[in-house]
Formats: structure tokens, C-alpha cells, sequence
């Protein structure tokens, strides 16, 4: 089987800003606050979920189309009616896909906040831990058999990414590609200033001591509860990407398993290190495509083997050993990430 390399590197560089995204967000919320979020799978499905409703809905409105069901008997027409929008309409589909990240990352901050802050309240924060990775698949399960949302365990096709009406394939993959990478930069830059500020030392101490930081008159379940706000805004945010990458929305993409890879990211990165995020994300990224790749040829080549589960393997292989022999990451957390160490030697 040939394999086309620039267009194997353009859907990585594409999976890596996706993958970076949701490493992002978890560090900021475990690596710097200290909140366990054991459902990111729930927040990135939010964000494609989002993108599915929108896509049916409201793109045929902003077009000045109406609109057809996109389930049922009118699955096809529905379709054709967004395929022909996206195509000869690209500013109403850029419109649409700009729509759909405001909305999304506000829904999903506004579930992220609320989601985690009665349990917050707890004195032990790993309920919360308990209650988003239940809630993550409560929901994917409710999605995958309710109709009405993403045409239940059939999804949702026709999800077009803003360059899909070039007529170059290549050429609208890699401006994607392109635009991937640089909302990536943004949130990064964005979680970097955020941790060097004076809010960013309060996540810190509010995760190295709750009760030292409650004693000093700092509410910690309203500022965890926003940082929760912050890191499910760009989680769903990611979503949106990750479905109109792939150009359709289902369920089944959003199981525990997802939460897992993240996990892997931070962990292997280093927690507490936008750095390292990035670097886990990327191993982790070539690692999927690797596998991936290597189980089309082994089927291919007759194989019997179910290659596809080798990464879950890897990837709990990779957990257990950084967390026994090396539980800071490959790029450990700074101790001095703001000017006030120099204010303070001064």
C-alpha cells in the first residue's frame, strides 16, 4: 500500500493542534489548579455535538435556506443542502464555523463550571474526578440513542471545515492544517501569560494547599470553578476542530479512552508545563498515526492480529512507567515562571 507523505504530515500537524488543544486545557486544570478531570472526553464531545446542531440548523439560516431535518427520510437532502452551502457559499460557512466556536466554548465553559463546582465544594476533589467520568458516558450514551441531537448512532455527515470548498483537496487541508495550529498558538500563549500572572501563583496554591489559601480568605471552589470555565471552553473548542477535521460527528468517537490519551499527554509531558503538554501531545499523536497506520498493513498483509488495541497497551505501558520513575514528565514544571522571584531577590 503507498502511503502519500504530505498528505500523511499535513493530517498529523492537523491531529497534534487538535490533541495540543485538549493537553492544554488539562494541564491548566490539573497541572496548575489541581482539579482531576477524568471526563475532558465529555467537553471535547460538547464542542463536536455543538458543531453537529449548528452545522443542520443554523447554517441553513444564516444561508437564507430553510431548514430540513437532518435525521430520518430527509438525511440526504439535508446533506446535499449543506454540502451545496459550504461549497458555494464560503463566507456563510466561515460565519457559521465562527459561530459555532463562540457558542461552543461558551457552552462548554458554562458545563465545565457548573459541572464541577457543587462537587468542588467537597472536601475530597477526586469526586469530581468520579462524577465527569460517569457524566461523560451518561452523555455519550443519551447522544447515541436521542435522534433529535446527532441523528442518534447514525451521526451527523456534511460537517465541513471552512476550507472545503477549494477545489484542491491538498490545498484546504493544509490551510486547515494551518489554522489548527494557529488557534493552538493563541491558547498556548494565552495558558503561558495565564500561569505567569498573579491568578496563575493562586491555582498554585490552591493546588499545593486548599486549606492554607481558604484560611487566607481566598475562595478556592469559585476559583477552581474557573479555572474548570477556562479549560472546557478550549476542550470543546478542540471538539469543534476535531469534527470538522474529520467532517462528520458521532458518539462513538468520544469514549473514555479519549479522557485516557489526554491523561497520557500531560503525564508524559510534564504536569504543570504548557511545554509539556505540547510535547505529549505530539509523541502521542505520531504514536496513533503510527499504530494506525501499521494496523492497515498488517491487516492488509492478512494478519489476524487486532493491531488498533497494541496503542492502548503502549499508551498504559507509557502512564505507569512515568508515574513510577518519573512523575514530573520529561519537562517538569518550573519553579521560578513569573517576575515576581526577581522582585522578591531584588
Amino acid at each position: 500500500m503507498n502511503i502519500d507523505f504530505l498528505s500523511t504530515v499535513i493530517a498529523l500537524t492537523t491531529f497534534f493542534g487538535i490533541s495540543a488543544l485538549m493537553a492544554l486545557s488539562l494541564n491548566l486544570e490539573y497541572g496548575v489548579a489541581g482539579i482531576p478531570n477524568f471526563g475532558k472526553a465529555l467537553f471535547v464531545s460538547i464542542g463536536a455535538y455543538t458543531a453537529g446542531i449548528t452545522y443542520t440548523r443554523l447554517l441553513p439560516l444564516l444561508a437564507g435556506q430553510e431548514t430540513i431535518p437532518a435525521c430520518g427520510k430527509t438525511m440526504a437532502a439535508a446533506l446535499q443542502l449543506r454540502s451545496d452551502i459550504l461549497n458555494t457559499q464560503p463566507g456563510i460557512g466561515w460565519l457559521n464555523f465562527g459561530l459555532t466556536l463562540l457558542i461552543t466554548a461558551v457552552i462548554g465553559g458554562l458545563i465545565g463550571y457548573l459541572a464541577s463546582y457543587p462537587a468542588l465544594r467537597l472536601k475530597e476533589e477526586w469526586y469530581l474526578a468520579l462524577v465527569l467520568l460517569v457524566g461523560s458516558e451518561i452523555v455519550r450514551i443519551v447522544v447515541r440513542g436521542y435522534e433529535p441531537i446527532i441523528c442518534a448512532s447514525n451521526g451527523v455527515a456534511g460537517v465541513g471545515q471552512p476550507f472545503g470548498w477549494l477545489d484542491n483537496p491538498t490545498l484546504s487541508s493544509a490551510l486547515f492544517a494551518g489554522l489548527v495550529l494557529l488557534i493552538t498558538a493563541v491558547v498556548y500563549f494565552y495558558c503561558e501569560k495565564l500561569i505567569r500572572s498573579p491568578y496563575g501563583r493562586l491555582l498554585k496554591a490552591i493546588r499545593e494547599n486548599d486549606r492554607v489559601a481558604l484560611s487566607l480568605g481566598k475562595r478556592a471552589p469559585v476559583i477552581r470553578g474557573g479555572v474548570m470555565f477556562i479549560g472546557s471552553a478550549i476542550a470543546a473548542v478542540a471538539g469543534v476542530l476535531f469534527a470538522t477535521n474529520l467532517g462528520f460527528v458521532s458518539a462513538n468517537d468520544y469514549v473514555v479512552t479519549l479522557t485516557l490519551d489526554v491523561w497520557v499527554m500531560v503525564v508524559f509531558g510534564g504536569l504543570g508545563n504548557n511545554r509539556g503538554a505540547l510535547l505529549g501531545a505530539l509523541v502521542v499523536t505520531i504514536l496513533d498515526r503510527l499504530t494506525s497506520i501499521a494496523a492497515i498493513q498488517l491487516n492488509a498483509l492478512g494478519y489476524e492480529l487486532e493491531f488498533n488495541y497494541v496503542r492502548y497497551i503502549i499508551f498504559g505501558l507509557i502512564l505507569l512507567l512515568m508515574l513510577r520513575f518519573r512523575p514530573q514528565g520529561l519537562l517538569p514544571e518550573r519553579s521560578e515562571t513569573t517576575q515576581a522571584h526577581e522582585v522578591v531577590r531584588a
